[in-house]
């Protein structure tokens, strides 16, 4: 495995870098790239320059949703702007293998999450590589049918050639996706179960219930996450993804939880706001930080590597087996706890003939609590699945550890503490249509 630098040099030497990107000043071409190469038996591959946050950058063809770095002039604009790379990597600096993938499709704020201090420390600890996928096909989101390719088998090899790390084509991923990307993390792990570790929805859909026919993966324990914002789409938190979540965790392995930033409404943090001045106008002590939840997200990653990745093994030449989770060695959320931490009222938590429903925004537009307000004694909130009655733990969300427990219990206090239930809630974004 070649060090970074040399890395960098090797690929400049082999036409796979090229000149920066931005408009060349006073003219009115962009400066050139090189010349498109085959890589792992893909035409049409465009190498660029890289840097220390993502090593290797390309330009894809757009077979696979690439841009083929074509230039547009926007409104205004009197020269053409070469788009950014469609996908960028970034691997371990010392890595002479990897253990797993994190892959992340483009949305607003999603690449902060690639590049966050404590997700690349796990990252390094933990031997995985990030991935983002800013323009690609992944041929399986918002659609009703079964896909009929995998792209992602086409990506993989290009990005082991040009890294020098084969342990990209059969790696291990976890998966993360936001807003209309939702779908991508849940659908992978519908799809390839096997190769799934985490899934992480981060003010996106929930992994929608029941399953579609095409899905797989019931039986396999991949640790689900979702973070909503507590005013996000009309409540979505409890309209939506808690029910589903509940139903995963009853009917199917999956071992989710759901977490909730208090204060927030779609992933309108101070800090996705594209200036300093606006972040310093967004920030509210009502508003939970966005590091907070990043913290909490690299936190779950790190114990989802290490339940799930064999110690030691690497995908150089072949897949590895993912480890099953033992959810009686895990803790135990009661599905009201966020509501109790909170100082909510409860909102409502219904089920029918076994499975829990959906509260519909059409049905019931407006903000809905639940008919019979009460409270939980707060031992009984957070505790070891062994503490809890094996007949009720599927009726808990799960989480790794105490760890996990402690973390997932501070994200949920309010710090300093806001008002209850406040006559003049903070707006609701709108409904997701």
């Amino acid at each position: 495995m070649l060090s970074r630098p040399l890395l960098i040099l090797a690929l400049v030497l082999t036409g796979f870098a090229g000149d920066p990107v931005p408009p060349a000043p006073g003219g009115s071409t962009l400066p050139p790239l090189p010349e498109p190469v085959t890589v792992a038996g893909v035409a049409g591959i465009i190498t660029t320059t890289a840097d220390d946050q993502w090593p290797v950058q390309f330009y894809l063809p757009k077979s696979l949703g690439g841009s083929e770095a074509v230039g547009t002039k926007g409104k205004g604009q009197s020269q053409p702007t070469r788009p950014k790379p469609d996908i960028v990597v970034w691997f371990p600096p010392a890595a002479k293998h990897l253990r797993a993938i994190l892959l992340i499709p483009n949305n607003s704020d999603s690449i902060s999450f690639g590049t966050w201090p404590a997700l690349r420390e796990v990252a390094i600890r933990r031997e995985m590589a990030v991935v983002y996928l800013r323009r690609f096909e992944t041929a399986f989101e918002h659609r009703a049918g079964a896909p009929d390719k995998d792209t992602l088998a086409t990506l993989l090899p290009i990005i082991a050639e040009l890294t020098r790390i084969p342990d990209f084509r059969h790696a291990p991923w976890v998966t993360f996706g936001k807003s209309s990307r939702g779908e991508f993390p849940f659908r992978l792990a519908w799809l390839q179960p096997e190769r799934t570790i985490a899934s992480i929805t981060y003010h996106g859909e929930t992994p929608t219930w029941p399953m579609l026919p095409w899905a797989k993966g019931k039986d396999a324990t991949v640790l689900q996450v979702n973070v909503n914002g507590e005013t996000e789409w009309m409540g979505t938190w409890y309209r939506h993804v808690r029910p589903c979540l509940l139903n995963y965790r009853a009917k199917t392995a999956w071992l989710p939880h759901q977490a909730i930033s208090y204060g927030i409404g779609h992933g309108d943090y101070s800090e996705s706001a594209p200036t300093k001045e606006a972040q310093a106008k967004a920030a509210s002590p009502t508003k939970i930080s966005r590091d907070r939840v990043f913290n909490y997200l690299a936190l779950f990653v790190d114990k989802a590597l290490v339940l799930r990745v064999p110690t030691g093994a690497y995908p150089t030449d072949a897949p590895i087996a993912l480890k099953q989770v033992d959810p009686d060695q895990g803790w135990l959320i009661h599905s009201r706890a966020a509501e109790e931490l909170l100082k909510l009222k409860w909102r409502p938590l219904r089920s029918s003939e076994g499975v829990y429903q959906i509260v519909d925004h059409v049905k019931e537009p407006t903000e809905v609590y639940a008919e019979q307000q009460d409270a939980i004694d707060p031992a009984l909130l957070i505790r070891r699945a062994t503490d809890v009655p094996a007949a009720e733990r599927r009726n808990y969300f799960w989480v790794a550890d105490q760890e996990l427990a402690d973390a997932w219990r501070a994200l949920h206090t309010r710090t300093p503490i806001a008002p209850v239930d406040p006559a003049t809630p903070p707006a609701a974004t709108p409904a997701k249509p």
